[in-house]
Order: C-alpha cells, then sequence, then structure tokens
C-alpha cells in the first residue's frame, strides 16, 4: 500500500462529472504524482460519496439487457464495468464482494480470498457499500528475471479493512494484497490505469516463492494468435 488518503466531504458528483475531471488532469501513467493522486482519489471519493448512480446505472443495464439491447458494460467475474477511456487508457469498475465467497469458491485457482497476487496495472479503490473486505498487504521488488519457482522480495505489511471515506492506491509490480471475504456484502469502487509490460505473479505467502503467473485475457490472445501463425 504505497498511498492512503481519507476524506470527510460529503459533496458527491455524477459518473460523467468523474470521467471529465479524470480525462482532464490524468495524461498516462507518468502523471501519477503524489499531487495527482491525491486529487484522483479526491475525485473517487466524491463518486463514492453519490449513493444513488451505481443502482441507477445497473438497473438501466438490467432493463437493456432483457429487451437484448446492446451496451457498452461489460461483466467481469464479481465485477462491473461502468466506463473505458481508450486514451489514455483508464477504466472505472465495481467490483462484488461476497461474506461467503472464500468458501464457495475455494476451489477457484484465481479465488482472490486465497490468492496472493500483484497488479501490472496502478489503480485506486474505495468501499462505497458494507463493511468492507479486508486485505493482508504485502511488498516486494520487482525484476524482469522473476519467473515461476523463483523466490522474491516478499514482505507482509499489515492488515487493512477497506472503510468509508478512505482510498487505497496499488502500486504497479510493487503492492501484493490477499483478501479476507467482508462480514457482509460490499462493493468497492476503483479507477484503473494502463497495464505495464511487467509479469503478474501469484505468491506463496508462507514462503514468498512465486508458484504461478496471472495470465490476462489480452495475453491469452496473443498467444493464441502466435500460435495459429505457427502452425499455419
Amino acid at each position: 500500500m504505497t498511498y492512503s488518503f481519507k476524506f470527510t466531504t460529503t459533496h458527491s458528483i455524477s459518473l460523467q462529472e468523474f470521467i471529465e475531471n479524470v480525462a482532464a488532469s490524468y495524461d498516462g501513467p507518468e502523471s501519477l504524482t503524489e499531487h495527482n493522486l491525491h486529487y484522483l482519489a479526491m475525485q473517487l471519493q466524491l463518486l463514492a460519496n453519490n449513493k444513488y448512480f451505481l443502482s441507477r446505472i445497473i438497473s438501466e443495464h438490467v432493463l437493456q439487457n432483457a429487451l437484448s439491447v446492446e451496451t457498452g458494460n461489460v461483466y467481469g467475474n464479481d465485477s462491473f464495468v461502468l466506463y473505458v477511456n481508450r486514451s489514455p487508457f483508464f477504466q472505472v469498475r465495481v467490483c462484488f464482494w461476497h461474506p461467503d465467497g472464500e468458501q464457495k469458491r475455494q476451489n477457484d485457482k484465481m479465488n482472490v480470498y486465497q490468492c496472493l497476487h500483484d497488479h501490472n496495472f496502478g489503480f485506486l479503490t474505495t468501499n462505497y457499500y458494507g463493511p468492507g473486505y479486508i486485505s493482508r498487504f504485502y511488498q516486494y521488488q520487482y525484476c524482469d528475471e522473476l519467473d515461476v519457482d523463483c523466490a522474491s522480495t516478499l514482505k507482509f505489511c499489515g492488515m487493512h479493512q477497506l472503510s468509508k471515506h478512505e482510498v487505497i492506491f496499488y502500486e504497479p509490480s510493487k503492492d501484493a494484497h490477499l483478501q479476507v471475504a467482508p462480514s457482509a456484502f460490499s462493493i468497492s469502487l476503483n479507477l484503473m490505469f494502463e497495464t505495464n509490460t511487467n509479469k503478474q505473479f501469484i505468491f506463496d505467502p508462507s514462503t514468498g516463492r512465486i508458484i504461478d503467473k496471472v495470465i490476462s485475457s489480452s495475453d491469452k490472445a496473443q498467444q493464441f494468435i502466435k500460435e495459429l501463425s505457427n502452425a499455419t
């Protein structure tokens, strides 16, 4: 956890205002200075203070889906993409956290409740609804030589519950986390930035060794195209 921002304001903004404010101040990863991160974190908190926009968007999506009307939103695994900005890339997403998810999905290899992992993109996150999930925070030093079965410099940094009026920034290829199921259903709100070219890892929390790599859908597509080209 590189940065933690806390705010007391109860003022709120719409999703459209949020998108416009982010687009006006974010020019790519190089613009993520501490000052600009504070500004973007404040915008995310102002959006999180708006307790009406999300239910309206999801309701409209459900209705449109029932009427077979195509939308730009994408359902993920317990997540919902609200907006994608292409250039510079950023994405607004909500994630849903279930109190019984650890038991229901215990055999899922990528179950976030059992998978200590990092990300090759930075993102800001805050609590939107419910008590919030708990994270076990770790940090490590990335290098290109790291791969599966390698030891890493993984270090435990403490426990933290994602709470209201607080925004956390995860630094890419440095911060790793293992989520703990919340005591009740919760929703988090994320502002995600573009990925770098680094590998993403899954760690053994007891030894710090890298036990697997995370392969994104885009990487899988590129791998498939490469294999298809080689086959022909």
